[in-house]
């Protein structure tokens, strides 16, 4: 996992620093393989790994990943996944999650949020 959400940097005395970047899922994708380090999008599931319901808002330990900062609805994270919904999927929706609370939703691929890489 990288530190801290795209655009900003982590520092050890003081954790993420500057703007966090936020980005439509075409656009994280696309920079995500800009790097050309093996980076990419998480899926739903691999995002949930990071929820920490022990911490109480935002639900993710800011010791490892830096504070949380809120991105209009909460503080909304992109993954990968295509909302699914019965017996089929939605092509046109993703699922993300707000890290204040810990809630899953979906959002449409021009949805704009935060973004936290995987490799």
């Amino acid at each position: 996992w990288t530190r801290c959400p795209i655009g900003q940097v982590w520092n050890e005395k003081k954790g993420c620093l500057g703007e966090m970047r936020l980005m439509n899922l075409e656009e994280a994708k696309a920079y995500a393989i800009s790097l050309q380090l093996g980076w990419r999008v998480p899926s739903i599931e691999e995002l949930a790994t990071l929820v920490d319901k022990r911490c109480k808002s935002p639900v993710v330990n800011e010791r490892l990943f830096g504070k949380i900062q809120e991105t209009g609805e909460g503080a909304n994270f992109l993954s990968q996944t295509l909302y699914v919904e019965g017996d089929g999927t939605l092509r046109s929706l993703y699922y993300t999650i707000d890290f204040m609370q810990g809630d899953v939703d979906a959002h449409t691929k021009g949805f704009v949020g935060a973004v936290r890489l995987v490799r």
